[in-house]
């Protein structure tokens, strides 16, 4: 609980350095309570680089003011170093302190605490010195997506299996793709894209050649390897792409596929998962 009693008690924000493009976004929420009375209230205001402004201003005389919510919401195109910091109109107490990615956000919730969100809604808890996403997040596909293209071998997105990434920051993914193909004779491959120049990249790719037996990759390039393999399952194939990327600009990864033969299709179908999770 968080709970201001003086009259020159403030809960201040600040920038280790100034926006690039945009403020961050704050906003609190909060009861005040006197012996006669319950009001709530509320706050909205932006950063303002390296000084202070003031997310929860004080109360009057002989309230407390009850601290229920405060976001900061990082709508900048740069990683900034936040403060979050107790002021008694003297002394200076640090709540929080780290660094928010573009598109991240620290929440505070009475009773809970402050937590830092990420740019895919996952919460980060910390590891050393790493803030991390504490669970896997899984995107599912929708609807069956089917490439038949007439030129073979042409690589296309499976729309609906992606995740956004932010520069600098390492993820693990990992996509089982449930599909069919128009006939036996009609291969496939799988790979994935994303934003260009990633810092790291590796992933292996696995995926059906029979009923026994399949085709694996090992890759540090996008859309590899080059040429598909020459057979499948009618149904029953099953790809595996399992891997990690250190984006070095904003961006999504998508993962992607081909089929050998040229207007034969290969279908990814619905339901078909993509599970991701920022491990730096």
């Amino acid at each position: 609980m968080l709970v201001l009693t003086g009259t020159s008690d403030l809960i201040r924000v600040i920038m280790a350095e100034v926006h690039t493009t945009n403020e961050m976004d704050c906003y609190s929420t909060y009861r005040d309570i006197t012996t006669s009375a319950f009001t709530p209230g509320r706050n909205g205001i932006a950063t303002n680089g390296t000084s202070n402004v003031s997310l929860v201003g004080s109360p009057a005389s002989s309230t407390q003011r009850v601290i229920d919510t405060l976001s900061v919401y990082n709508r900048d195109t740069i990683t900034h170093t936040l403060t979050v910091k107790f002021y008694d109109g003297s002394n200076e107490f640090i709540l929080w302190y780290g660094s928010l990615a573009t598109t991240e956000k620290l929440e505070y919730l009475e009773g809970v605490g402050f937590r830092v969100i990420t740019n895919n809604g996952s919460v980060k808890t910390t590891q050393g010195n790493n803030p991390t996403s504490s669970t896997l997040s899984t995107v599912v596909l929708g609807s069956d997506v089917v490439n038949n293209n007439a030129s073979a071998n042409t690589i296309a997105d499976v729309t609906g299996l992606s995740f956004s990434v932010t520069s600098g920051h390492t993820y693990y993914f990992k996509a089982i793709i449930m599909y069919s193909s128009a006939a036996t004779s009609t291969g496939s491959r799988w790979s994935i894209n994303g934003p260009s120049s990633p810092t790291y990249l590796s992933y292996r790719s696995l995926y059906t050649v029979g009923a026994t037996n399949h085709t694996i990759n090992f890759q540090n390039t996008y859309d590899a390897p080059a040429a598909a393999n020459t057979t499948s399952l009618t149904d029953g194939n099953i790809a595996l792409i399992e891997g990690y990327i250190t984006a070095s600009a904003n961006g999504t990864v998508i993962v992607r596929f081909a089929s050998e033969v040229s207007s034969s299709a290969i279908t990814a179908k619905a339901g078909s998962i993509l599970q991701y999770q920022t491990v730096i």
